[in-house]
């Protein structure tokens, strides 16, 4: 596409001009020209479907030598002027549509050659993607990564595929294997033109990061572009809201943006621990805290402690710890192999909303002694570790990936070998839930859950890998318990990693961002 250099205004005064301007040229008063077949809106499906119109054209003079031109320019602009992209130079339009879902004006202009008359028809364009609503799975080879679209047009259960769209709209796939999908409905950046709120999806594999315009799919920023000061390393592994602040961990360090006031989508350079700037390396795992209110609990390995943040700023604020611990929140001797969110909003104590998760630690001294922490963060950096001592005839002690019921029961899911089992963290009850047939290997878990009128889910997604194939079963339940059968199965090439529900409706706190 090919943009022109004289804006929209100096492109319709030009027009009137050639119409007004004798010149040399000899005019027919009565010349005109007729166009019939072109509607007066049009509704588009951005990079899937073409704008294609097939137009009567006639002229009252016989021996007229039309010519034509396509051309379209955006409404609703702040700060600059529309300018009119060309999109052809022929009598019938089949153009395939690449612009971004808003409003938009088609301009057909006709000119008769031998002299010089033209005569302008508009329409107007309304660009929609089907990137707004669908599943999303992310997935990859081991070494590039990629999003498939299931679609979703008029329930959950979907009804159509895009394979590969990240790489199919941008060119090429993200680097490294996936870690996470994240998805920021206020992240700020000036894709539209002006720097404001972005619903965006992050794609974050332990090599870069793809943060993607949702009405679009294409690239916003990557790891080189989206830090004040791009960090040498890379190695992300998550990215999320909590308190005030949107966090990135990469390479152990967190990194931060401010979202309470401006910004422009680019994270802090790293956060220092204290002011000695003691090194530290945080897991994966944390517990994201409220959106707005409570801050984030995250685990350093090198010291075995968790720390926090104050409104997305450093020095990190040093936790303390409740007085019915059982496990001291600093220099603990704990290696966490697992940690997630339970609920939000928890009552941590009385008239104190905060965050209930659990983990999985084992002691560094002696590693057979493993424990299920139930934490309780809230406001105030103080956190209630009470432990569970795991014994080799609980199924939970070897098991090698877990995820919790967001929300909902009081369950945590974990896989040992192809076997997915469930423990009722009340009562301690386990029970198996589901077997991978012969041949699959478990590539993740996850609880999500949304109460979209229409679109309303809750589902235990089972992620496998078959050859070089996925499934991703998606399990409704009850009480706690997975039903026999899936309620339907998302299928694609690569390795699943991750999969994420995506609409209009969804906001920064629709999804539980932790593990």
């Amino acid at each position: 596409m090919k943009n022109l250099i004289v804006p929209i205004i100096a492109f319709m005064a030009l027009i009137s001009s050639c119409a007004k301007d004798k010149g040399n040229y000899d005019y027919n008063p009565k010349e005109e020209v007729e166009v019939k077949g072109i509607a007066t809106s049009y509704t588009v499906i951005s990079e899937k479907e073409n704008l294609v119109i097939n137009p009567e054209v006639t002229s009252t003079d016989p021996s007229a030598q039309l010519e034509y031109l396509w051309g379209i320019y955006e409404t609703n602009v702040q700060g600059y002027a529309p300018k009119l992209d060309t999109l052809a130079k022929t009598k019938n339009l089949n153009y395939a549509v690449k612009q971004a879902a808003k409003g938009w004006v088609l301009v057909y202009r006709v000119t008769n050659k031998k002299t010089g008359y033209a005569q302008h028809f508009k329409s107007d364009i309304n660009v929609v993607t089907e990137f707004t609503r669908g599943w999303y799975v992310a997935k990859d080879d081991g070494s590039q990564a990629d999003l498939d679209l299931f679609l979703t047009p008029t329930n959950i259960i979907p009804n159509g595929k895009r394979e590969n769209i990240y790489s199919t709209i941008n060119g090429a796939k993200a680097p490294g294997k996936v870690n996470m999908l994240s998805f920021l409905s206020s992240y700020k950046s000036n894709v539209t033109g002006v720097n404001g709120n972005t619903r965006t999806l992050f794609l974050v594999t332990d090599k870069d990061i793809a943060a993607t315009y949702v009405n679009t799919l294409r690239k916003i920023k990557d790891f080189n572009s989206i830090f004040i000061g791009t960090p040498s390393v890379k190695s992300p592994s998550a990215l999320f809201v909590s308190g005030t602040a949107y966090y990135l961990v990469n390479d152990g360090q967190v990194h931060s943006i401010y979202n309470m006031g401006s910004n422009f989508g680019q994270f802090s350079a790293r956060i220092m621990k204290d002011a000695n700037n003691t090194n530290y390396n945080l897991s994966k795992y944390f517990l994201p805290g409220i959106p707005g209110l409570v801050d984030p609990y995250l685990f350093d390995e090198i010291t075995s402690s968790f720390v926090s943040m104050s409104q997305g700023s450093g020095p990190m604020a040093v936790v303390g710890d409740d007085a019915t611990t059982t496990l001291p929140a600093s220099n603990n001797n704990q290696k966490l192999l697992y940690m997630g969110t339970k609920s939000m909003g928890y009552p941590a104590a009385p008239g104190i909303v905060g965050t209930l998760g659990y983990a999985i630690f084992q002691d560094k001294t002696n590693p057979a002694i493993k424990n299920l922490a139930e934490i309780s963060g809230y406001s105030g950096f103080k956190l209630k570790i009470i432990q569970t001592p795991l014994t080799v005839a609980d199924k939970l002690y070897n098991a090698t990936m877990h995820t919790l019921l967001f929300g909902d029961e009081s369950m945590m899911y974990f896989v040992v070998g192809n076997e997915i089992w469930s423990r009722n963290l009340a009562n301690k009850f386990e029970k198996l839930e589901f077997t991978l047939p012969a041949g699959e290997e478990l590539t993740f878990m996850r609880h999500k859950k949304a109460t979209e009128t229409g679109y309303a889910y809750n589902y235990v997604m089972i992620g496998s890998k078959v050859g070089a194939n996925y499934k991703v079963r998606m399990f409704s339940k009850s009480s706690g318990s997975l039903n026999a059968t899936p309620d339907f199965t998302l299928e694609g090439t690569g390795i699943a990693r991750e999969a994420i529900y995506i609409s209009p409706a969804a906001s920064e706190s629709t999804h539980n961002p932790s593990f």
